[in-house]
């Protein structure tokens, strides 16, 4: 592709150097560098993409696009106001821009965004809408499903899949839309149809900090540049934020505020929720596969979705009923009347949201196995072993991908905060530790399996090793 094509829509401050060469491809790293190739350079967390610049001219570059005032006779030299940006826009213009072809559908939040999307997703599918999903759990379109490297990919492989799910027929794309790819300018660029807002809890304060910066985050992705309709859990605080300032046309959905959306008469049974669902004065009664309220408020959402999309009520009732609970989310087994979840939830929220559904499970004991990832948010460990111990009868304090942290220590933060109401075993090894919490059930009791979901790796010490909650739950009951 002409570089000049290649930049197009870039806000290109100046250009030293031949502009009208052909360009094999754009890279981010200078060692993945080959001869044509356009090198971008960008600002990261743990190093600057402008001081290897030189290395990728080395390797055969042909042009540098910098936000500084980097010059080399060997190159042509694109400097713009924002690499991030730029980045965005020269892949999607690498790849045919196929994003404007294509009607996406974003959903943010800090819980619930996979189920959001699933559901989403299988709505329309399972209606002949053809849709693509992009999100934590796998990447997957017509019959190809290919494994999740980043909850949102970065910007050449987004619209690499864009390309791909326009070509194979796909109308709309579904997408997970993390707070970090939202900060890093991932879907620059990007006019989505409608997106879904579902909760703000505390994660990530790694990289965010505070809660304020991570709020601010989410926030300003709800503006009429990203999205042409915002659909809003007005329940929740920034929610309801979002929907006080009218930046953009909003659709509201909730539990206990005043909503366009909403629900009454929640009956949880064993098979799941069951309620009375009033979408935009349409009144439909749902029956789910999913448990808890965390879900009936993803469940609404999609809802809303589907009838501004196009579905009638009819459709929706007769679908809704046919979708089971995604992978690694709130997947339940039942054996000798104990009944064992295999859930995600890995953040305060989430726990103390899995925790809550337990107790409306079960009058018996509820016994508690989770861990909390390294080099992720520290500051959220004590509050989930809090939160975890208060809850439980039974909490089993084990690993959960302590990739360049030792195990010991990601337990001691946790145990920081534990308040045992009842019995606390730390197993650190997460295999022995499901069978601990088997062996330690009794009839009408509820095991939690939480963090992991339908993740199928340990990842430690820069190795992922192959692991499965599921199969593990599987295997020691038998």
């Amino acid at each position: 592709m002409l570089l000049e094509r290649l930049v197009k829509n870039c806000n290109v401050i100046s250009v030293y150097g031949d502009i009208n060469k052909d360009i094999n491809n754009i890279r981010i790293n200078s060692q993945e560098v080959e001869e044509g190739d356009c090198f971008i350079c960008l600002s990261g967390v743990r190093a600057d993409g402008h001081n290897f610049a030189n290395e990728a001219v080395a390797r055969g570059a042909k042009a540098i696009v910098c936000n500084n005032d980097y010059q080399n006779p060997l190159v042509t030299v694109i400097k713009v106001d924002d690499t991030r940006k730029a980045y965005s826009m020269m892949s999607a213009n690498y790849f045919g821009n196929p994003a404007d072809k294509l009607k996406i559908i974003t959903v943010v939040g800090t819980n619930g965004k996979s189920t959001t999307a699933y559901l989403i997703k299988e709505l329309l599918q399972q209606n002949r809408i053809n849709c693509g999903l992009i999100g934590t759990m796998y990447y997957e379109y017509s019959d190809k499903r290919i494994a999740s490297s980043l909850t949102t990919p970065d910007p050449s492989m987004l619209h690499g899949l864009f390309r791909e799910m326009l070509d194979s027929g796909m109308e709309y794309v579904v997408m997970e839309l993390s707070a970090h790819a939202i900060y890093l300018e991932k879907l620059y660029g990007v006019l989505s149809e409608m997106t879904v807002f579902t909760n703000l809890s505390q994660d990530h304060l790694d990289f965010f900090g505070n809660m304020d910066e991570y709020a601010k985050c989410k926030k300003s992705y709800f503006d009429k540049k990203n999205t042409k309709l915002a659909i809003v859990n007005v329940d929740d605080r920034l929610g309801f934020e979002i929907v006080s300032e009218e930046k953009l046309p909003i659709i509201t959905y909730g539990l206990e505020n005043p909503s366009d959306a909403f629900a009454i008469n929640v009956t949880s049974t064993k098979e799941g929720e069951s309620f009375v669902a009033n979408v935009l004065d349409d009144i439909m009664d749902i029956h789910c596969n999913l448990y808890g309220k965390f879900n009936v408020y993803n469940l609404l959402s999609a809802l809303v979705v589907a009838k501004r999309v196009g579905l009638t009520n009819a459709q929706i009732m007769q679908t809704i009923g046919k979708i089971k609970s995604p992978e690694g989310r709130f997947n339940v087994v039942r054996k000798d009347d104990i009944t064992y979840v295999v859930d995600f939830a890995h953040t305060p929220d989430g726990i103390y949201n899995l925790l809550k559904e337990g107790r409306e499970m079960t009058d018996k004991k509820i016994i508690t196995i989770f861990g909390c990832g390294g080099d992720r948010d520290v500051s959220k460990r004590p509050i989930m072993g809090k939160i975890a111990s208060e809850m439980s009868d039974i909490v089993i304090i084990t690993s959960d991908n302590p990739r360049t942290e030792s195990r010991e220590g990601i337990a001691g933060d946790i145990l920081q905060g534990v308040n045992p109401k009842g019995k606390l075993y730390v197993e650190l090894d997460r295999s022995k530790a499901i069978k601990l919490g088997v062996e330690l059930a009794d009839k009408g009791d509820v095991v939690f399996v939480a963090g992991k979901g339908s993740e199928n790796y340990i990842d430690e010490n820069n190795t992922k090793i192959p692991y499965s909650d599921m199969n593990e739950v599987l295997r020691w009951i038998g």
